[in-house]
């Protein structure tokens, strides 16, 4: 089954916060992510990560099982502005953890659009 869902996230001043992690027997196709500073004066910066489980993909070989990948790092975001920072979609495995986190605390909101596939 797959299910289209959407989450938002007020970002703290803590870059490593979980985010989500994916569940057991999912997979989670990441379609969109952008950021709003709702701050009307101050530029904040956005940074959010992956971190990948260890696991064995299909088809390929020379990777990295397991480490922490970022899709922005310290990227600023102008007061009252939108940035999207991602508009490709990506593929989450089970246990991998989306990770983020503002510059300055609630400036940032976070809104993430995905599809839960289940792969059981």
């Amino acid at each position: 089954s797959i299910k289209g869902e959407s989450v938002g996230f007020n970002l703290t001043a803590t870059t490593t916060t979980t985010l989500m992690t994916v569940a057991s027997n999912k997979v989670v196709k990441i379609n969109r992510i952008t950021v709003a500073n709702v701050d009307g004066t101050n530029a904040a910066d956005v940074t959010v990560s992956i971190t990948k489980a260890n696991f064995t993909p299909d088809g390929i070989s020379d990777f990295d099982t397991s480490g922490t990948f970022f899709i922005a790092k310290t990227i600023s975001v102008p007061a009252d502005s939108t940035l999207v920072l991602l508009d490709t979609p990506i593929y989450l495995m089970e246990s991998d953890v989306l990770k983020g986190g503002a510059g300055a605390a609630s400036d940032l909101d976070l809104f993430v659009s995905y599809e839960s596939i289940d792969d059981a």
